[in-house]
């Protein structure tokens, strides 16, 4: 945001914002730290350091967006709204992303296809030109921190073509209120986890039907 207001590089300043931030995040809630808050923020910072020491984004080069929300009409499906983390100079789509262990390079593509093809067709229909490249810039939190740059290059034919079926697939089965469990990592933030372990196979998961 700082590139995008034209703000000189301030590392000081960033830290001040990062104290504030956290004091603030905390405010309605009560964090169960047991002792180590102290070490979560200086890790958190220490983190956040490395990538504003490391990010092959210069000071001076200013984004054509940054945290924006765009819309894109698709032939036939419903309309795909999205928020973009930033887009570089030249179209070059960002998304940053945090890990515990270094990613295997080799999975990236695959596993965030859906969602760099979704940020590809946003892209292109809001400024009607090809995105130059897709990166995803991980933030590794390590106990020394590292950053992991992927380039993915740009949306192929391919899995534009993927993507709508996906899509399809998704809009077909809500129709017909195919609705089933779908086990995985997304389940540790959703309310209706109890739902959809009583769910005995022959009904509709009422899990899925109330989200």
């Amino acid at each position: 945001m700082a590139c995008w207001k034209r703000e000189p590089f301030a590392l000081e300043r960033y830290k001040q914002l990062f104290e504030e931030d956290w004091i603030e995040g905390q405010s309605d809630m009560v964090m169960g730290w047991d002792g180590e808050e102290e070490q979560h923020r200086e890790s958190a910072w220490t983190t956040l350091e490395h990538y504003f020491r490391e990010t092959p984004i210069k000071p001076d080069e200013r984004p054509e967006a940054v945290e924006v929300c765009a819309e894109a009409e698709l032939p036939g499906l419903p309309r795909l709204i999205g928020i973009i983390d930033l887009i570089r100079a030249g179209g070059r789509i960002v998304d940053f992303k945090s890990a515990a262990k270094t990613p295997d390079v080799d999975q990236l593509a695959h596993q965030n296809e859906v969602q760099t093809s979704c940020y590809a067709l946003l892209y292109r229909d809001s400024t009607g030109r090809m995105e130059q490249d897709i990166e995803l810039h991980h933030l590794v939190k390590t106990k020394t921190p590292k950053l992991v740059v992927t380039a993915l290059g740009p949306m192929t034919d391919h899995q534009e073509m993927r993507l709508y079926r996906t899509i399809e697939s998704y809009v077909e089965g809500m129709e017909r209120q195919d609705f089933v469990p779908s086990p995985g990592l997304h389940c540790s933030s959703c309310e209706f986890y109890q739902e959809c372990r009583r769910w005995n196979g022959k009904e509709l998961c009422p899990g899925a039907i109330a989200g």
